[in-house]
């Protein structure tokens, strides 16, 4: 590809209109789309700024300016020479065209390498019989002096100058590079933001450190787990043994974010080498964890069961309303006639007798 081909295809890529760029490189939008289709004529006569432009534009939009500096520069030498053979061409042909009696014009007379010899050594005879004074000598010296100095201190500060230049345009691309990634950040927040699936989390503590994620959107799911950093820490994702997120050798110092796509019902395994307070969300919704007691700068494992529900516990006691598994439907010791039991009482009354 064209260094122009590239830069138009990476600002596509970076989903930036001309106008956009414009703004950021402050080159007017005729430029922007003159340097994507190497139309170079758009520039008149002048190509000077033409290498400036497109390093403004590539600057700003991430492109590698090493990479293309020399195919830019012969691109530029190119229109510029067919540009000047154009003019040349169109001259001569102006004065092929003109009138032969102006050609007839008086001038003056060209002096032949012999008659210039002849003159310059008569001038050097001429000179060399005037004589010059001390103080002339000294004039002569010093205003030579003068002129070197001159041309030295304005060489130094020139020099001062360029470097200064130089260095206020180097801050001047850094400072759009910048704002062209911040740009492109917040372009891949908000398509995130808007791909995110809304998400119910519930947890039951017969199943302890397991999270059950559904959701009444279809999958896939765009999921993003966040987990906060207090304390340096190692982070691990799974999905079943094989690491999707984090890295196992390498301990982490910021904040950790991963996206997961899920395709299917599936667990994922979440490892924090060392637990110490850490905030984890899935796209927002915060998980609940509860470390062991003492459990503290110790390792923690966290089940992420997307797509499947928690288990509904076992409320039942046994000993329900009906229920009679106590009582094998006999009357024996529950008996009111004359197997009735003696409580201790006897016949008080003498109905037996």
């Amino acid at each position: 590809m064209t260094y122009y081909q590239i830069l138009k295809q990476r600002r596509i890529d970076l989903k930036l209109s001309i106008q956009d760029v414009a703004v950021q490189t402050r080159l007017a939008p005729e430029y922007i789309a003159a340097i994507e289709e190497n139309d170079l004529d758009v520039f008149s006569d002048d190509y000077s700024f033409v290498r400036y432009f497109v390093h403004a534009y590539a600057n700003a939009i991430g492109v590698n300016w090493e990479a293309i500096s020399v195919e830019v520069d012969q691109t530029i030498k190119y229109h510029a020479h067919k540009k000047n053979m154009a003019l040349t061409q169109a001259q001569r042909r102006i004065v092929e065209n003109m009138p032969k009696a102006q050609a007839s014009k008086r001038s003056r007379k060209k002096r032949s390498h012999f008659q210039s010899s002849i003159s310059r050594a008569s001038r050097s005879l001429h000179w060399s019989k005037r004589k010059l004074s001390p103080l002339a000598l000294w004039g002569i010296v010093i205003v030579a002096g003068g002129f070197l100095l001159t041309n030295m201190v304005s060489s130094m500060l020139s020099a001062n100058e360029a470097k200064a230049r130089e260095t206020a345009r180097q801050a001047e691309l850094q400072k759009k590079e910048q704002e062209t990634q911040r740009l492109s950040q917040q372009r891949k927040e908000a398509r995130l933001e808007e791909a995110k699936t809304a998400l119910t989390l519930s947890e039951t503590a017969d199943v302890p450190d397991t999270v059950y994620i559904h959701s009444d959107q279809a999958m896939p799911w765009t999921v993003q787990l966040n987990v906060s950093v207090p304390s340096e820490t190692k982070i691990e994702v799974y999905k079943g043994e094989e690491l999707v997120a984090g890295d196992a050798d390498q301990a982490q110092t910021a904040d950790f974010s991963t996206v997961l796509e899920i395709g299917s019902a599936e667990t994922y395994r979440l490892v924090i080498s060392s637990y110490k307070n850490n905030s984890i969300t899935l796209n927002g919704q915060v998980v609940a964890y509860t470390p062991k007691e003492g459990g503290q700068d110790e390792p923690a494992q966290i089940e992420l069961a997307f797509g499947q529900s928690a288990p509904v516990a076992d409320e039942s006691n046994g000993y329900g309303q009906w229920d009679a598994s106590w009582y094998d439907g006999s009357t024996e010791d529950y008996a009111y006639g004359e197997e009735a039991a003696d409580y201790g009482y006897g016949d008080p009354y003498g109905y037996g007798e």
